[in-house]
């Protein structure tokens, strides 16, 4: 792990989260909020993969109600977690910019235009636990861009984000009595 992140106030307060929190449902909402205030991102955004439905669910969605996106190449979220690559734009609409990604990403203006928010600039990485995607890791709008150090940042507390999104999927099948093999996780 990157030493700038190791050293980081953030880095720790991470871990007593996923430590000291008793309600497992509230560790990925405190969670994101500390990523997002560590890349000055302004919105993030926490998909996990839903194996049943085959998409892409928002676990935590700042500033909006629930996500749901199809998982394949036209979207930036689904080329992230189809990929397994951290992808960045800092102009959304600019299709140069995209194409350079991947030539069948496009980003919609659907979500802008139902809220009024303007997407600017976006970092996409895909979580992982137990050695398989299971979800992305969004975040929106950081003043002039997100910049190679956002991208360090992101991919190494993808790592920790990660090791949440299993406890608390495990502790959620424990309580639901769901099977594993619903879970996101290979079987």
């Amino acid at each position: 792990m990157k030493e700038f992140i190791k050293n980081s106030e953030c880095f720790f307060n991470f871990i007593d989260r996923i430590i000291e929190t008793k309600d497992r449902r509230l560790i990925l909402d405190k969670l994101v909020e500390d990523i997002r205030d560590y890349l000055l991102a302004d919105r993030c955004t926490l998909f996990i993969f839903d194996k049943q439905a085959g998409e892409l669910a928002s676990r935590v969605a700042q500033g909006r109600d629930e996500v749901r996106l199809p998982v394949n190449k036209h979207t930036l979220t689904g080329c992230c977690f189809l990929t397994g690559r951290t992808l960045r734009v800092n102009h959304a609409y600019d299709e140069k910019e995209l194409k350079a990604l991947d030539p069948e990403i496009r980003v919609s203006r659907t979500w802008d235009e139902k809220t009024g928010y303007k997407t600017k600039s976006i970092l996409a990485t895909p979580i992982i636990a137990r050695g398989t995607t299971v979800g992305v890791f969004l975040a929106l709008n950081k003043p002039g861009g997100f910049i190679a150090y956002s991208v360090e940042a992101a991919i190494e507390f993808a790592h920790l984000l990660g090791l949440a999104v299993e406890i608390v999927l495990l502790d959620e099948a424990l309580k639901e009595g769901k099977k594993f093999a619903d879970l996101p996780f290979d079987s």
